[in-house]
Formats: C-alpha cells, sequence, structure tokens
C-alpha cells in the first residue's frame, strides 16, 4: 500500500513537471510567433520570420549588395544589371523534348551538356556555360525573348549584377575579390542554399581590400522557389523576390578618377605597345588622381595570385635614374653647395666608380641648369661630392619621396587606418649597409641609381609639390562614401602630408620647374616641343636586371601646360633593352595630347 502511494507521489510530480514544462513551450513558441517574429536575427541582418522562410526556399542570389564605384562624374565602374538563366533541378532529366532542344540552341549548346549542368547541383544555380567555370554566362537581349517565350518549367531569365567589366583593365588600383572562407560572413549557414556569382567574396587588393568594412553591405538580393521536403520546386507557388529593406544600402564610393581618361590611357597603352609598366595622372589644382593605368592588364574577375598582373606598379618602387636628379639639385640649390653661375666640365668619363655620361664625348662647359636639362652625369657626380648623404635624404623627404604620400586617415568610419592606396611601397634612398662616407654610393645615389626606389605615383606627386611651392599634398583615389540614396556618409577632405624635416623653398621649387622647361626647351626633351600643349618635365633612364640580364627603365615626368598647369605625368617604362630608343618620353607626349584633347 505504502508502495502504491510512493508510485503515485512519483507520477504526480513528473506529470506537473511534464506539464510546466509542455506549458514552457508553448508560452515560447507564442512568443517567439507572436512578439519576436520581426527580430532581427544577429549575423544575418533578416526576421525570425524571414528565416523561417528561407528554410523552406531554395534560391539564387542576383545581387550581393555590395557596395559599387564610380569615377569622378558618377559613371559607373563597377556593376552592371546583365540577365542570367537560373536553372531549378527537378527528378532525373529534363526529357529531349522540342523546348529543350530550343533551348539548347538558343544557348549555343547541345541538349546533353545542357542537362549536366541543369542538374550538376541539387541547387538552383545560374547557367555558366557548362563548361565547368563558375562565372554565369549573361544573354543578350536576343536570347532573353528567345528564352522568355519558351516557357520551358524550371528556367527563368532573370537580372543578375555583374561586379566588373569583362575587359582586360590597367585598373589594379580597383582590386579584386576573392572567395570568403566557408565559415566567414553572415550568410555562411544558408550558403549551401543559395548560389550566386559572386556570394561571400571579400576584397582581396585595392580599393575592394581597403574599404571592404564600407563595402559589404547589409544583405543579398535572392530569387527564390519554395521547394518541398526533399527539395523539388513547388510549381504552383511562384518566384519571391528577397532584398534588404534599408534605403541606405549599397553605398557608393565616388572615386576620383575620370573614367574617360582612364580608358584612353589603357588604349594608348596597347597601341604604343607598352608591356610592363605604369602611367599616373594627377590633378595639378589638388593631387588628386585623374588616371592610373598598370602594365600588364588584369582581369579582376579571373586573378591568379600566382601571376603578378594584379599588382599595381603604379604604387610599386621602381630604379628612377636621372628623374632623382630633381632631388639633388634640390638639394644642392637648398644647402647653396652650387653658385646659379658655376661651371662644370663633362668630357664623358669620370674617370672612377665606374661612372660617365650618356653622352660619349662629353657636354663640355656647363652650368647645373644646363647640366640638369641634358641629364649630364658628370655635372652631378660633382654636385654630389659637395652634398652629404644626409642632405640628400632629407631634400627626398621633404619632396614626398622615401614615404608612402597616398592618402590615409586614423580612426575614420570604424577603422583603424583608413587608406586609398593598398600596399603601397614607399621606396628608399639608401640601404642601412651604405655608409655616409661612402662617396662612390653617394655618387651613384645622386644620379638615381644604386639603391634608390621611387613610385610613380611619388613621381608624379613630386610635380604637384613643385608646382604647390613645395607643399606636398596626398593623392586622393576616393573623394567620399554616398548612401544609396544619395545622402553623405563619409567625406574624404584634401590633406597635406608635410615632411617633419619641413620643405624645399617655393624659390626652389620654381627655379625647377623653369629648368623642365629647359628640358624640353633645349634639353634631353626636345621631342616635346611639338605636343598640343607646352610641357616641361625631365627625362630618365635607370639600369636594372631582369634575370640577370642588362635592363633598362625609362621615366618622364612632368607637367602641362605650362601657362597654366592642369595635370602632373609620371611615365614609367620598365625592362626594355638598353638599346631601346626612349619609350617613356614618347609615351609622355601621347598621354599629354590626349589630355589636351580631353580638355
Amino acid at each position: 500500500m505504502q508502495l502504491q502511494l510512493v508510485w503515485k507521489r512519483r507520477i504526480a510530480i513528473i506529470s506537473a513537471g511534464l506539464t510546466i514544462l509542455f506549458a514552457v513551450l508553448v508560452l515560447r513558441l507564442g512568443w517567439i510567433q507572436m512578439v519576436q517574429v520581426n527580430r532581427i536575427m544577429p549575423g544575418f541582418q533578416r526576421t525570425v520570420r524571414e528565416m523561417s522562410v528561407l528554410q523552406r526556399e531554395q534560391g539564387v542570389m542576383l545581387d550581393s549588395g555590395r557596395g559599387q564605384f564610380t569615377d569622378v562624374h558618377g559613371r559607373p565602374l563597377t556593376g552592371k544589371l546583365q540577365w542570367g538563366l537560373v536553372l531549378y533541378p527537378s527528378n532525373g532529366k529534363v526529357k529531349h523534348d522540342l523546348k529543350l532542344k530550343q533551348l539548347a540552341s538558343f544557348l549555343h549548346t547541345d541538349v546533353n551538356q545542357l542537362n549536366r549542368e541543369w542538374h550538376k547541383a541539387r541547387t538552383p544555380h545560374l547557367w555558366t556555360g557548362g563548361g565547368g567555370g563558375s562565372e554565369p554566362v549573361l544573354l543578350t537581349d536576343a536570347q532573353v525573348v528567345n528564352v522568355r517565350d519558351l516557357h520551358l518549367q524550371g528556367a527563368d531569365v532573370y537580372p543578375v549584377m555583374t561586379r566588373y567589366f569583362p575587359k582586360a583593365s590597367g585598373s589594379q588600383w580597383l582590386g579584386y575579390l576573392n572567395e570568403q572562407p566557408k565559415d566567414h560572413g553572415r550568410f555562411h549557414r544558408h550558403q549551401d542554399e543559395v548560389k550566386q556569382p559572386f556570394a561571400m567574396k571579400s576584397g582581396a587588393a585595392g580599393l575592394e581590400r581597403t574599404l571592404e568594412p564600407l563595402l559589404r553591405g547589409v544583405g543579398p538580393t535572392l530569387i527564390t522557389r519554395m521547394v518541398t521536403g526533399n527539395g523539388q520546386v513547388i510549381p504552383e507557388m511562384g518566384p519571391r523576390v528577397i532584398a534588404p529593406t534599408n534605403s541606405h544600402y549599397p553605398l557608393v564610393v565616388e572615386t576620383t578618377v575620370d573614367a574617360r581618361i582612364q580608358q584612353g590611357i589603357e588604349e594608348l597603352t596597347e597601341v604604343t605597345g607598352l608591356q610592363e609598366g605604369a602611367i599616373v595622372v594627377l590633378d595639378t589644382a589638388n593631387a588628386d588622381v585623374r588616371a592610373m593605368v598598370s602594365r600588364p592588364f588584369y582581369q579582376p574577375q579571373h586573378v591568379t595570385p600566382q601571376h603578378s598582373s594584379w599588382g599595381n606598379r603604379a604604387i610599386q618602387a621602381a630604379a628612377p635614374g636621372s628623374i632623382f636628379k630633381i632631388v639633388t639639385a634640390a638639394a644642392a640649390l637648398e644647402n647653396q653647395v652650387v653658385s646659379r653661375g658655376e661651371k662644370f666640365h663633362c668630357e664623358g668619363a669620370y674617370g672612377k666608380y665606374g661612372l660617365s655620361c650618356w653622352k660619349e664625348h662629353g657636354h663640355g662647359e656647363l652650368n647645373l641648369e644646363k647640366g640638369f636639362a641634358e641629364s649630364c652625369n658628370i655635372v652631378f657626380a660633382e654636385t654630389a661630392r659637395r652634398l652629404h648623404m644626409e642632405q640628400l635624404e632629407q631634400t627626398a623627404d621633404r619632396l614626398g619621396l622615401a614615404r608612402s604620400v597616398g592618402w590615409q586617415a586614423q580612426h575614420i568610419a570604424g577603422m583603424p587606418v583608413l587608406k586609398h592606396f593598398d600596399h603601397e611601397e614607399a621606396g628608399r634612398i639608401r640601404t642601412e649597409a651604405v655608409k655616409s662616407a661612402d662617396e662612390g654610393a653617394k655618387i651613384q645615389t645622386a644620379i638615381g641609381q644604386r639603391d634608390v626606389l621611387v613610385t610613380p605615383l611619388q613621381a608624379a606627386n613630386l610635380i604637384v609639390t613643385l608646382l604647390h611651392d613645395g607643399k606636398v599634398n596626398a593623392p586622393r583615389l576616393v573623394q567620399r562614401i554616398r548612401y544609396a540614396d544619395g545622402g553623405t556618409m563619409l567625406d574624404m577632405p584634401l590633406h597635406a602630408f608635410p615632411s617633419a624635416e619641413g620643405q624645399v623653398s617655393p624659390t626652389t621649387a620654381h627655379l625647377l620647374l623653369s629648368w623642365m622647361n629647359t628640358v624640353v626647351r633645349e634639353g634631353t626633351g626636345k621631342s616635346l616641343q611639338h605636343a598640343r600643349w607646352h610641357v616641361a618635365g625631365k627625362s630618365g633612364t635607370a639600369q636594372v636586371q631582369q634575370n640577370g640580364k642588362a635592363k633598362n627603365n625609362q621615366w618622364f615626368i612632368g607637367y602641362g601646360p605650362v601657362e597654366k598647369p592642369r595635370y602632373a605625368v609620371a611615365v614609367l617604362v620598365q625592362n626594355v633593352s638598353p638599346e631601346a630608343p626612349h619609350q617613356a618620353t614618347a609615351l609622355f607626349r601621347k598621354v599629354m595630347d590626349y589630355l589636351a584633347e580631353c580638355s
């Protein structure tokens, strides 16, 4: 009897416990369905209601929601709506009926290949051509009409946001995207159910990388279909578009680049056969980048990290040769080691350090200005002897060399450091192994050889610095970031980038600019006298090694028009034969002529 009472008590306790647990579950379910149904799920930017629907749907991403880029005039640099074909798998292969054969014909493929791709995955996906590639094949307007007229079950046409234009480009500053790890990002849990052209990708280089936290967006636009428990599409239920409701996104990055100038100069490099090198065009008013072209070109949608074409040579340091004589001349003027009327004598050979002038029998008697115009190594060797290595380094720093000069800011938009130029190299004047007392190293440094390295961006900005009386400005690639509805999210104002060493005097800056005019009027740049604009500048040739073979880097940097400067341009032609004509000077003229034509 007592045992029966114990069991009854236990059963009553268990029943009460189960009743309480069931009541808690009912209350929790009611709370979720009635109160929290519209709560945003952390990390997904979607409500509980939307996430529950997504579990019963499969679809394709039409737009990742990533921010887009425009040029300085608002012309798109990324993002173009094109038509794509979405294929929804079904049980077994689609029958070889007339409609299927017609679709294969419209897509320029055969029925077997179409069937293989149609059912290569258990989820809907974009047509990629059947060749094993991952990029969607976009449809022409005629194909869109033909596919729609078929009314074939499981094959629908939708607008797809493609990020990059298909042509190879010299805009490595823009960068490219790569796949994120599967456990990274907001939508990784839904990755297996949603197939898209560039989903789960993040910036791997260029502005795509440096602005990644801002570009990421708040969610994709999906086209989904309701499916059964075994994943089959329910034909009675039509497709549904799911898109973010935040009108601020995606963001729009307004760059300083002029797309017309960028494309025109890219075409110039192709016509002239430039294989390796870079061209930088800066606005002389503010040092904004109007064009930045790197050769060889890259295709941002097909980047192989092992190949170097994706690297931006405009911000990679290279031996500068005689363009560095601008720094040496500035150091001589600032430190007053050469008088204006002093004469030097050039016989061609220097007699030590393996140095000679490019002119075999020499230039005879000439002063520093004439030596600058003729790019005479003997004049600059003698000038360098009177300078300390530290004076060359200080002057270079004052002119924005041997340090990164691209626009950057700290603690802005929630980012520790915001940069415009990804992996910008600082360049250098000498290595630690070179002693100040080494006269041979100092002389080689003064003519832009030995260990000196300069980027094309720094070289173009050097011209802007002289045009601004010696004040160094930080070149920009981005002027502002806007919300999708037009409001400004973030302005990136112009700012100076002074050296801790101070700056060169306006008198020195003006004198060097006039000497660049002499280069074109009387010196190594005479071929530029017939350019559309009156231009000025400085040529340079540096001896380098490539795979153990002697090569040359050719430079020309300058500005125009001289009367009212608008553009500063740096041209670098890399790794050419020592016997090759000076392509950089010829290309500088073509670039300046094109800029005059655009004005």
